[in-house]
């Protein structure tokens, strides 16, 4: 599958959050007072404290009497998860990821502890927890892999975030005030990790429990009961869904999701739309449909450009030297065999140009000049090579026709030898 990227790019010390806490005791506070008012969006703005919170960082360095200041303003559970929450910042600031991982884990189990016997008010704080424990692991991992040990924190992480997922699909809450809401912050949380772990089969148990029937069918952006997923959540769900049905060879579903994720993801999201196109430009291709140029400069993905020209104009040559070009980078995206799929446009391509060479529009077209056209294009071919090709391009619907071996002809139907590649659906047509 290759390396994935993450649904959003996210620096290495992040800006602090707007009204975050500045000082352990206005944390405390905070939390009391979300905890008594039962006030989600307080909660989460209250654990979403970071690496940019340079303030906070600066009286933890202090050595302040952090469980003294937690339990004179908080109750079990939420005194030690906002005590492990200060460790976690503290221990990532110092560049201690294990230490720092061990806590933010902690954490997460304090706060599952309190959202297992809570209504559904605190499920707004689920996305700042599984951020801070995903990006936890993933430096918890990278610390161990360059001690030469074995990365697991991540694997763990995810373990716990599955634990989060079965408390909101596991809620009998009426569909209004149900966990069940808070389940697609988690998923797209495990999506993140699996794709970074490599372990997509993971995967399947979240979208199959996402299409059962006591899930909320609002995945398309409908409000359900006077409740919605949240727009973000709901794209990056699109995009590892689209992602996913590319790895299965679903190739009509993938265009249908990341379509869906790339038009609604918001215009000043650039990164984010950049990770989209990715791989939507290359499964579009396979449909004979070739994004703008200043669509691709737009988004900085000027390397698409001579390669959708060559795929359009069937240059095979000019297509391999620019998959030998972008191997690299393409296996680092996860996408280099999508993108050689492309090939056999090429070649589909190539030939319709060729036919129309042939008088008459003749539907018996002759083997031996489309290997004289691929020598003057410098590609050597065996006519048995040729007619290989020409029988899969029969195969996959591209053209209309057989071979007579016999005679040495491609024999083509008389309308539409060369369908419309858009007519022929992607799950066939690649």
């Amino acid at each position: 599958a290759g390396s994935a990227p993450s649904a959003s790019v996210c620096p290495t010390r992040p800006m602090s959050a707007p009204g975050a806490p500045s000082t352990a005791q206005q944390a405390a506070q905070t939390i009391s007072q979300a905890v008594s008012r039962q006030d989600g969006a307080g909660l989460a703005a209250a654990l979403r404290l970071d690496l940019g919170n340079t303030a906070l960082i600066a009286q933890l360095n202090s050595s302040p009497p952090l469980e003294q200041i937690c339990g004179r303003a908080l109750v079990e559970p939420w005194d030690e998860l906002l005590l492990e929450q200060l460790h976690y910042i503290k221990a990532a600031a110092a560049g201690e990821h294990e230490a720092a991982y061990s806590h933010c884990e902690r954490a997460a189990a304090c706060f599952q502890a309190a959202f297992e016997k809570e209504s559904d008010w605190p499920v707004p704080a689920l996305h700042s927890l599984c951020l801070n424990l995903r990006r936890a692991a993933a430096a918890a991992d990278a610390a161990l892999v360059a001690k030469g040990e074995r990365a697991v924190r991540q694997q763990e992480a995810a373990r716990t975030m599955q634990k989060f997922f079965q408390v909101c699909v596991t809620d009998r809450a009426p569909l209004p005030v149900s966990k069940k809401w808070g389940a697609l912050v988690v998923i797209n949380a495990l999506f993140h990790v699996y794709f970074a772990i490599n372990n997509l089969r993971l995967c399947q148990n979240l979208i199959r429990a996402v299409e059962g029937p006591a899930f909320p069918k609002a995945l398309d952006g409908q409000t359900v009961e006077g409740r919605h997923f949240a727009k973000a959540e709901v794209v990056t769900y699109k995009y590892f869904t689209g992602r996913l049905a590319l790895l299965n060879s679903d190739f009509g579903a993938a265009e249908r999701q990341l379509s869906w994720a790339f038009e609604r993801c918001p215009r000043a999201a650039t990164g984010n739309k950049r990770l989209v196109l990715r791989y939507l430009v290359p499964v579009r291709l396979a449909l004979g449909v070739f994004a703008s140029e200043a669509l691709l400069r737009k988004y900085g993905l000027d390397y698409f450009v001579p390669l959708c020209r060559a795929v359009h104009r069937g240059d095979l040559n000019a297509f391999e030297e620019q998959l030998a070009t972008h191997q690299q980078r393409f296996i680092r995206h996860g996408s280099y065999l999508l993108v050689e799929r492309s090939k056999l446009i090429v070649y589909r391509n190539f030939f319709r140009r060729v036919a129309l060479l042939h008088p008459d529009k003749s539907t018996k077209l002759d083997i031996k000049r489309f290997q004289a056209c691929l020598k003057a294009t410098n590609t050597e071919m065996e006519v048995d090579e040729i007619e290989c090709i020409l029988a899969n391009l029969i195969y996959c619907g591209y053209i209309k026709g057989y071979i007579s071996h016999a005679h040495g002809k491609l024999v083509v139907s008389k309308g539409a030898p060369f369908p419309p590649l858009r007519e022929l659906g992607l799950t066939s047509a690649v």
